[in-house]
């Protein structure tokens, strides 16, 4: 007869395979939420607990040390995983200190009765070619809009279709956006948007926004929560013929176990196509041109430059955090056919840097640098037999008004 039935008692531990984390938004520091909590997908996570302690110097006739004295306790780690659209945006959203958006606008074709847009090819008084985008009838439309990001545009009546244009808001006027002249090449046309032409932002750029998070990874019926987590850092590496990965690396107040489940819900994690740089690799741009030669690779570092965490008496967990300045910085390789990379370096020149990467559903992210300066190019020769490849290192700076650094959600 069959044996049916399985084997119980074979594990010699908790397996990974059955361990989840997930993790929720903070109302307030430091304090688990009880709401619904978010599955992650990941590779591996090592958040843990670090603590500090010290061990007196007592003078005694036995030459051991002094009884340990628990100074500190903070939590740290990283998680990381594979780059799909929706997965990680919590992530992005917490260490750019802001919140994702869609604002749109849909044309009427006509200035004199609805709301509209229509492009202008020079803003009056700016010598450096900077264009206009007048919003008419709308001007909630350009209060709602981050002061600085990337819209895209579709006027097939105007022969704009899915054209990417970098703006930053007027600081007089919130109905004009001013679009760089790196990217007049997107916008020929000096009149209104035909009818049913869009002008979409839907994406995210750094502002001022602080998160917290507990973790919560559940273990032989117990629950760790790591809580008053603050996402210190994300790095996104794109490398030739490989998946687009992410590592977050994350500093929290303190660790505490529950044998109670807090969570009045988990929502399962994202099933969105994994990225990867072979078919879904959509460019890269510096400064309005791509690199002669194919791009190798592109890493983007998005930190929080001087952030901490402040401690006082009574506790041995962080009391609170700060979470310092947004930071952000690329660095591109490419195969090497020519110096223009090197001639804007030694020009100084600044500008947007863009890299795009989709899933296979033509989902994807555009990550911007808006207004970026190279430093360190390289042409190292490594080797007999070797194509030369080139690395430039960009480093972020913020346009008028605010904002560095915008990530745009792009579909085909």
């Amino acid at each position: 007869m069959a044996y049916t039935g399985a084997t119980t008692g074979y594990a010699a531990g908790a397996e990974t395979n059955t361990t989840t984390v997930d993790y929720a938004l903070e109302t307030t520091y430091n304090q688990p939420p009880t709401g619904a909590y978010q599955a992650i997908r990941y590779t591996d996570c090592s958040l843990a607990v670090n603590e500090t302690e010290s061990q007196p110097d007592e003078i005694n006739d036995i030459p051991e040390m002094a009884q340990s004295v628990l100074n500190g306790r903070t939590t740290q780690g990283s998680i990381n995983g594979i780059l799909s659209v929706g997965t990680f945006e919590d992530m992005l959203a917490a260490v750019m200190t802001s919140d994702w958006s869609s604002v749109s606008l849909t044309s009427s074709g006509d200035v004199s009765s609805s709301i509209t847009f229509q492009y202008f090819p020079e803003i009056l008084g700016n010598s450096d070619g900077s264009w206009g985008i007048k919003l008419w009838g709308t001007t909630a439309l350009g209060s709602n809009l981050p002061p600085s990001g990337i819209i895209i545009i579709n006027d097939p009546g105007n022969g704009i279709n899915n054209a990417s244009a970098r703006y930053f808001v007027s600081s007089v006027d919130n109905s004009m956006l001013n679009v760089m002249p790196q990217w007049t090449n997107a916008l020929t046309k000096d009149t209104v948007a035909s009818k049913n032409a869009t002008m979409i932002f839907n994406g995210i750029t750094n502002g001022k926004i602080g998160k917290t998070f507990t973790f919560r990874k559940p273990l032989s019926g117990k629950w760790e929560l790591y809580t008053g987590t603050m996402i210190n850092q994300v790095q996104i590496s794109l490398q030739k013929g490989q998946p687009a990965a992410i590592s977050i690396d994350l500093v929290g107040s303190d660790l505490t176990l529950s044998d109670t489940d807090n969570a009045a819900s988990v929502t399962p994690r994202t099933a969105t196509p994994l990225i990867n740089t072979v078919e879904g690799f959509l460019g890269c741009s510096i400064f309005g041109n791509a690199p002669s030669g194919c791009i190798q690779s592109a890493t983007i570092t998005l930190s929080r430059d001087g952030s901490g965490q402040d401690t006082g008496m009574g506790h041995v967990g962080a009391c609170g955090v700060r979470f310092g300045s947004f930071k952000a910085a690329m660095e591109i390789t490419y195969l090497f056919r020519d110096y223009k990379q090197f001639t804007d370096w030694a020009a100084s020149k600044t500008g947007p840097v863009t890299v795009g990467v989709q899933g296979s559903d033509g989902v994807g992210y555009q990550f911007a640098v808006l207004n970026g300066i190279i430093r360190n190019p390289k042409t190292p020769i490594s080797g007999k037999n070797q194509t030369v490849v080139a690395t430039v290192s960009i480093t972020a700076n913020p346009v008028p008004g605010g904002g560095t650094f915008t990530i745009t959600r792009v579909s085909n």
